[in-house]
């Protein structure tokens, strides 16, 4: 049926599309979500909390942290194995065999004729399913957070298999544990080894890549205190650590070449290490760096940053940092001092959404399922806005400041999902009912308040739900009942608004 020209403005105005088209295009920015989320009212303290330590809000997890208060449901989240996942990761593991493999078994699994990228492929389905679906939120915040900082890209097909394996038996084994046990777990792991070249690196010509950047982005930060000397040194006490070599010389894991390394003494950051320490070298390394000052307030900084606000407080990096140090570097401890601090408490919508964020919490908020539909849809959509899973190109990870995310192109790219979601359901069999979401209303100011409470889970500033009302009633009256057909594509075009407005934007 040909749309009425109201149901055309509306549409039009939201998205960009063709009067008779349901798929976005794209288009100027509407300049009514300018308008929305001027003033923000500020969202109560369980919204707060579950906004950041999780892919989304979602009613039923936002019931439970009211019910039980925000310090039980922080409690809750930091003891994820006791988290009833409902059978989620059985079925992954029985959907995507590459999951529970070793490195023996991903390498078979990857080699020609299988396709190279296979492992990844479920690796990174997974992560998706994870995150829409999986009740251990916070735990799952903290493995892309982990994954970002030890950054591996997937640029080659020894990659491939070995990425999967460092998911599972580095980021998501040491993600809530202790820093030091990460960080020793990172240096010898098969995919940093082979990402930065540390398998490369011999007595004879060290290769001084990992070294570098593990100073300058795992531990001490840029301007931590190293020099150009402890880059070579510290590249010194890790030569010989590199790879074990089958027959056919397929890379298969960790291995120490005694032979490659260089027994000389070492002095690193003003420590000696003697001579002959040969793979305890390294080791000793990484320990003065798990327990240095700069380490400390490195992660204290990324912490805040993630949490809190893109600048954040000095006196709250201060105060996780000294956490940090007492309790050395047990990442739980510096979580519950991060989310009980005033710091955090008044930083509602200060953080941007990234996209992956923006498109697994909007994907929450309406219910959508975990279908095959739904994660190639994810799977597009963080490709268009260059926020795939394990997809930066370099090893600093992607940035987590609004300043790098927010642009024309993308802040269109974004309406255009929301729309996609509101319009369409975002994929067939994606299991979004907008219908379901507005039901009972016959009116647009019940079906605002619906939307209001299912969907965006925060209260609307007075000014902004009656622009949002005036919108919907298209000149008519918001109390005035509706054909459900109409009642409904008003809907859809309320639902798209408030997914691309300040309100849900912004956590």
């Amino acid at each position: 049926m040909q749309a009425t020209r109201g149901q055309a403005t509306r549409r039009g105005f939201l998205t960009g599309a063709h009067p008779d088209s349901h798929a976005p295009v794209g288009a100027a920015p509407p300049a009514m979500l300018s308008k929305l989320g001027a003033a923000l009212p500020a969202p109560d303290a369980v919204y707060l909390l579950q906004s950041r330590t999780s892919f989304g809000v979602r009613q039923d997890q936002l019931a439970r942290g009211r019910s039980v208060g925000p310090a039980a449901w922080i409690e809750e989240q930091l003891a994820p194995e006791a988290l009833n996942d409902g059978g989620l990761e059985v079925a992954l593991a029985a959907a995507l065999p590459s999951l529970t493999m070793s490195l023996p078994e991903l390498l078979a699994y990857t080699n020609p004729p299988a396709p190279r990228y296979r492992a990844a492929a479920e690796t990174i389905t997974a992560t998706y399913v994870r995150q829409l679906l999986g009740p251990r939120q916070l735990f799952e915040v903290m493995v892309e957070f982990w994954t970002n900082h030890f950054n591996i890209d997937l640029g080659s097909a020894q990659l491939a298999y070995f990425k999967p394996w460092d998911d599972r038996e580095v980021v998501r084994k040491h993600a809530l544990g202790n820093f030091r046990d990460l960080l020793q777990a990172s240096a010898r792991s098969p995919a940093m080894l082979y990402y930065l070249d540390n398998f490369a690196n011999v007595a004879s010509g060290p290769n001084e890549n990992y070294a570098r950047e593990l100073m300058e982005l795992h531990t001490l930060g840029i301007n931590g205190g190293y020099t150009e000397m402890d880059v070579k040194e510290v590249a010194r006490c890790f030569t010989g650590w590199g790879l074990a070599r089958t027959i056919d010389y397929s890379l298969t894991g960790f291995a120490f070449r005694s032979q490659f390394h260089d027994n000389g003494a070492k002095r690193v950051l003003g420590v000696d290490i003697a001579a002959g320490g040969g793979e305890q070298d390294g080791v000793r390394v990484l320990d003065i760096l798990a327990a240095h000052p700069s380490t400390a307030r490195l992660i204290a900084t990324k912490l805040a940053r993630r949490f809190v606000s893109d600048a954040p407080p000095a006196s709250l990096v201060d105060a996780l940092a000294a956490e940090f140090t007492r309790t050395n570097g047990d990442i739980k401890s510096v979580l519950r001092v991060l989310f009980g601090s005033a710091q955090f408490a008044s930083s509602g919508d200060q953080k941007f959404k990234r996209p992956a964020e923006f498109v697994i919490s909007a994907l929450r908020a309406v219910r959508s399922t975990g279908s095959s539909a739904v994660l190639r849809g994810i799977s597009a959509q963080l490709e268009a806005l260059s926020h795939q899973a394990f997809g930066w190109p370099a090893p600093n990870g992607y940035p987590d400041v609004r300043a790098y995310w927010l642009n024309t192109g993308s802040t269109l790219a974004r309406w255009n999902a929301a729309a996609l979601i509101a319009e369409q359901g975002f994929a067939p069999g994606s299991g979004i009912s907008v219908a379901s979401l507005i039901a009972p209303a016959r009116t647009v100011r019940a079906a605002l308040a619906q939307l209001e409470s299912n969907v965006l889970m925060r209260p609307l500033a007075e000014s902004d739900r009656e622009l949002l009302l005036a919108f919907g009633a298209d000149g008519g009256s918001p109390d005035k009942p509706l054909n459900p057909v109409v009642l409904l594509q008003r809907s859809r075009d309320l639902l798209g608004l408030l997914l691309s407005s300040a309100y849900f934007m912004t956590r």
